[in-house]
């Protein structure tokens, strides 16, 4: 769990950042190429932040630690 609890603080960001890209991409005018993969960044975007967001933080882990 620890690995995972690490891993969050940076995999929370990239996928917000995924679902904002995803967004644009299907909402520019420039590109077919771009609204193509839009829904599959916004897709796998949604979909980290959902697993990531269910891990407990670090802080949170090392607390629960210190109480046991």
């Amino acid at each position: 769990m620890w690995y995972f609890a690490r891993l969050k603080k940076f995999m929370e960001p990239l996928s917000v950042g995924m679902i904002i890209f995803g967004i644009f991409s299907l909402c520019q005018p420039f590109t077919f190429f771009l609204y193509h993969y839009g829904f599959a960044f916004l897709g796998i975007g949604a979909g980290l932040y959902t697993l990531f967001s269910h891990i407990p933080p670090l802080e949170e882990l090392e607390e629960r630690e210190e109480v046991q």
